[in-house]
């Protein structure tokens, strides 16, 4: 048996991810069974499903701390006495942290790390069975920067954008088209929720100084705002801070307290991220992270493709939300169907411009998704 592919090419009212992919299977080279192919995903090998799950068990349940990302421990003998250092890089340099004599409680420690270590192994190996099956691994330098932001996923800080599609996507059992996922930029969303938790729990954190220096980048339109955005030194990847906005219209970014950053307010956000799940980030050693439920997501990305400007650049950023809403919702409508009506009957409750933010996308879908949607109770 032999298989080939061909594409059919045929424009949408979208104009773009609108072609169809067949395979035809010949068999004794009598007759042909053509399959249709998603041109948005590829299903994952269950080997990359298992291996995603358990990677995703091991983060949950792990005792690891910060100790797990890119720290080690070393000892020097200084005047007959051991002491111990943490050692990490910081932009290219080593940097050691003195932990404490040689002691009961610096053994502990000691022991916490060399499991630390180990379970770190376990993840690694996961993931390139993960990837051997299909999964999609995020690029060395991006996986660096999720793991230097494992604190503030932590205390309530959630990955959105396509970041955040990319980890839903191998938690649903599929890879999206590279096209959908492509991105340098890393969105982080925070709101008043995380300054209660780290009151409550854990210790406030400097955003840029967590990524090692990062450079701040100062609005051109607004030279006076705080920065919301940081470039990652050594790299162009860029994370920028949101957070929701909830009554009038402002501009002006809000100071996260227990990030040390300002966030950039954005509409319709709160919707968001009111309900998340955990994910795990593939890439080095994994990173678990916090991710908005995949029905709010793709919902989300109507709001937000109808509420771009028809032109320029906001027209493909437009197109690539209307595509990964659309990828998401396929996989939706088949495998989780009603993930679909919960983020309908929450979105629909908010009242009526919420509902007309979806209604002015939905006319822009394929009539097969739209049909799908229908059949779900959005409107």
């Amino acid at each position: 048996m032999c298989a080939a592919a061909t594409q059919a090419a045929s424009i949408g009212v979208d104009g773009a991810w609108s072609y169809r992919t067949h395979r035809t299977i010949r068999q004794n080279t009598e007759r042909r069974i053509v399959l249709p192919v998603d041109p948005l995903f590829d299903r994952l090998a269950l080997l990359a499903q298992t291996a995603y799950a358990r990677l995703l068990d091991q983060l949950l349940v792990s005792s690891v701390g910060d100790l797990a990302s890119g720290v080690s421990l070393v000892s020097k003998n200084i005047r007959g006495r051991r002491y111990w250092y943490a050692q990490t890089r910081r932009t290219g340099k080593k940097v050691q942290t003195y932990v404490g004599p040689d002691s009961p409680e610096t053994a502990r420690l000691v022991e916490r790390w060399r499991v630390a270590r180990a379970e770190a192994s376990a993840r690694s190996e996961l993931i390139a069975i993960a990837r051997a099956g299909g999964a999609y691994v995020l690029p060395a330098a991006e996986a660096r920067v999720l793991a230097l932001l494992a604190p503030v996923f932590r205390m309530g800080g959630v990955l959105v954008g396509s970041h955040a599609f990319a980890v839903l996507g191998n938690s649903l059992g599929v890879r999206w088209r590279e096209a959908l996922v492509r991105t340098e930029d890393i969105d982080l969303a925070a709101d008043a929720h995380i300054d209660v938790a780290v009151g409550r729990e854990l210790k406030s954190v400097e955003l840029d100084t967590l990524l090692g220096g990062a450079i701040p980048r100062i609005p051109l339109l607004h030279p006076t705002y705080p920065a919301t955005s940081f470039q990652v030194r050594g790299t162009s990847i860029e994370v920028d801070v949101l957070t929701p906005l909830v009554g009038r219209e402002r501009s002006r970014p809000v100071t996260i307290a227990a990030l040390g950053a300002a966030a950039s307010p954005l509409r319709f956000l709160d919707y968001l991220v009111e309900e998340t799940q955990p994910g795990a980030a593939l890439g080095g050693e994994g990173v678990l992270v916090t991710v908005p439920r995949p029905g709010r997501f793709a919902l989300h990305k109507l709001i937000v493709a109808s509420r771009r400007r028809p032109a320029g650049a906001a027209v493909t950023k437009a197109r690539k939300d209307r595509a990964q809403a659309s990828a998401l919702i396929r996989v939706l409508a088949e495998e989780l169907p009603g993930e679909l009506s919960l983020a309908w009957k929450a979105l629909a409750a908010r009242g009526p411009s919420w509902r007309a933010a979806v209604a002015a996308s939905v006319r822009l879908l394929e009539p097969e998704v739209a049909a799908m949607l229908r059949a779900h109770g959005v409107r």
